[in-house]
């Protein structure tokens, strides 16, 4: 339960609209009551997310540096979230009460109604929440934490006020870079604030969790073994959180992927969720794994910097080479259909929990049928598919589906037709160009072609000086399926006027793409997943292999 007073400052801070004044970077501190130093970052400027966050000490501000650091940058978009994950922050935020729990909701309308507040606009609710490495956003858990979001909370309403007569720049107030030395920093002395200087911590070297190998035994039992294979390994995010039990905090595990390079056997290895902590518990697992097999591996290829940093002590004892390389495709390969499956499972458990008979008889009040949800098509599809419905069922959704009969060709056809439909849904696209170059491309269903080369372009960095073509069927210079740059005369589908939801894309469709007729640069697309979720702007989540030079320098 939130404490009153927390709920009172909250609501007091909010008036002041401090977000309309500085942003995110304009960060000031706060000496704590236990002699910490807290840092401050007020978010909400550009109209989303107002919150404040509270970064205490060096890890925390740590952790600030890091993501001011990254704003701006595209990233893969699994590189990207690892990143937000890496947060140690408290943050007041103010959100629709969509975001919160219903016992959250009714404990801040208790308050609000006990004390004569109204709750009212887009983001009226405050809600309090804790940023730790490696888990999930979740609610406080101590009073200590409540108390130094009280602080952090009552130093920016003082900072409000100062603000009302003096500029920031004046009170010191600048964007942070990673030149700033210092930033203002409010101190209670005697009851009243005053304002002085805190000094911005140095920044530490990252360090990357490094297993020392200590298995004597089990390093024993390999170097017994017969050496076999080039394994290619790669430690990811597992990319939903875990919880064991009720009350703790939902963690993020650590996966090592390991692929044998010829043979594509993959090793079995159990997630961690202490990986930063306990190193030594993966590498016992990888192991293991080995161990389980009968073999040593001859040799291990890793992805980054982390997994050889993990693996390098292991191969020392046993005298192996390790190296980092870029093109790794058996493990790439492994690490999609790993992604793939994780959506499939979310997908399937949310079908579990529908009721069927209760969706049928909701399907005819959905006209047109481009406004069902996406997941509910979806499921029909899937079922059709798999012939697992009652015969009256069946028939009543081919007439709804207006589909022909319910083989699977024609249901295939079908699926098609309705993904289409979907209205927050994106596509991942695999576009290559030659052997070992190729970029994973995310993007909105409701994109148009014309905006999938622009992505392209920017994805192997060309210029966009010539002419392009997508061709459906995967033949080039096929007239049975293309789409053209407007203003080639002869042709009437254009990339400007069609969006990829039109195009007809589904999982494991393959275009070909060509740029500049004269040079022909020809990128070969495939559909590796559909998501069903909004892409704002097309992400680059996956990119391997130089990119030739466009004109040949």
């Amino acid at each position: 339960m939130i404490s009153d007073k927390l709920y009172a400052l909250a609501f007091e801070y909010k008036k002041t609209k401090l977000w309309n004044i500085l942003n995110e970077k304009e960060v000031f501190a706060v000496k704590m009551s236990d002699g910490k130093i807290g840092y401050i970052s007020i978010m909400g400027l550009i109209g989303q997310h107002c919150a404040l966050g509270l970064y205490v000490g060096e890890e925390g501000f740590d952790t600030f540096r890091m993501m001011m650091d990254i704003t701006g940058f595209i990233l893969p978009m699994e590189e990207a979230k690892e990143m937000f994950l890496q947060q140690r922050c408290l943050q007041c935020a103010f959100e629709g009460k969509d975001a919160l729990g219903e016992e959250e909701i009714e404990e801040v309308r208790k308050y609000a109604r006990t004390h004569g507040i109204r709750i009212a606009g887009k983001n009226a609710y405050p809600h309090f929440v804790k940023y730790q490495p490696n888990c999930l956003p979740w609610h406080l858990q101590t009073e200590k934490e409540e108390e130094e979001l009280c602080e952090a909370l009552a130093a920016a309403i003082e900072m409000a006020k100062l603000l009302e007569e003096k500029t920031p720049e004046t009170l010191g107030l600048t964007r942070f870079t990673n030149k700033t030395k210092e930033v203002p920093m409010l101190e209670q002395q005697n009851g009243v604030y005053v304002l002085g200087k805190a000094k911005v911590p140095k920044e530490k070297p990252k360090e990357l969790p490094t297993p020392k190998a200590s298995n004597d035994i089990g390093i024993a039992k390999l170097k017994k073994l017969k050496k076999m294979g080039v394994w290619e390994c790669g430690i990811i995010r597992y990319p939903q959180p875990v919880q064991n039990e009720q009350d703790e905090i939902p963690v993020f595990p650590v996966v090592l992927l390991a692929v044998e390079s010829f043979t594509n056997h993959i090793l079995s290895i159990e997630p961690v969720s202490d990986y930063e902590d306990n190193p030594e518990k993966l590498l016992n697992l990888f192991i293991d794994a080995f161990l389980s097999e009968h073999i040593c591996p001859s040799k291990i290829k890793v992805r980054d910097e982390r997994t050889y940093a993990f693996a390098k002590a292991f191969c020392d004892r046993l005298k192996i080479a390790v190296s980092i390389e870029e093109e790794l495709s058996a493990l790439d390969d492994v690490e999609d259909s790993f992604y793939e499956h994780i959506y499939m499972s979310e997908m399937e458990e949310m079908y579990d929990e529908m009721d069927m008979e209760d969706l049928i008889q909701q399907l005819p009040d959905h006209e047109p049928l481009e406004e069902l949800p996406a997941e509910i098509i979806e499921m029909f599809i899937s079922l059709m598919k798999e012939r697992n419905l009652p015969e009256e069922m069946e028939k009543e959704i081919e007439q709804i589906f207006q589909i022909e009969n319910t083989n699977k060709s024609k249901v295939g056809k079908t699926a098609k037709k309705t993904k289409k439909t979907a209205a927050k849904q994106s596509y991942v696209i695999s576009v290559s160009l030659g052997a070992g170059c190729y970029r994973h491309i995310q993007i909105s269903g409701g994109s148009t072609l014309l905006e999938l080369h622009r992505a392209i372009m920017n994805a192997f960095e060309f210029d966009d000086d010539h002419p392009h073509a997508f061709f459906m069927d995967n033949k080039v210079w096929s007239e049975f399926d293309c789409y053209y740059v407007k203003g080639i005369e002869e042709y009437y589908r254009t990339t400007d006027r069609y969006n990829l939801n039109q195009a007809g894309l589904y999982k494991g469709k393959q275009f070909k793409y060509v740029f500049d007729f004269g040079d022909e640069w020809t990128f070969q697309c495939k559909v590796l997943r559909v998501v069903e979720e909004s892409t704002d702007k097309p992400l680059i989540i996956r990119s391997k292999g130089e990119a030739p030079d466009q004109y040949g320098y």
